[in-house]
């Protein structure tokens, strides 16, 4: 799967300066977007779906379907929760893509 979004869309780190757009995290199934520059949150691996930084859960649920040929829905996803979402030490998980 990571492979798959990968080829797709551009992959930035957490804490990386990234451009304005709709950003997702398939760790988390979470999203962030941003409507400038700037730095993305610490949650791991986010891949650069679009430059539109207003795009809704049901436009990123198409996305992600496209490339992965799956049928995933605007439920399935939910916005970023520093709470829940972000990893505390970066680079201690089992799979730190």
């Amino acid at each position: 799967m990571l492979d798959a979004l990968e080829l797709a869309f551009s992959r930035f780190n957490g804490n990386s300066v990234a451009p304005i757009g709709t950003y997702f995290n398939a760790r988390t199934f979470a999203y962030y977007q941003q409507a400038s520059d700037g730095t993305l949150p610490q949650a791991g691996t986010w891949m650069f779906v679009s430059t539109n930084a207003t795009m809704t859960a049901t436009q990123l649920a198409t996305a992600i379907n496209g490339v992965l040929g799956s049928s995933y829905t605007a439920g399935n996803f939910h916005s970023y929760s520093a709470g829940s979402d972000a990893i505390p030490y970066p680079g201690q998980m089992s799979d730190d893509a």
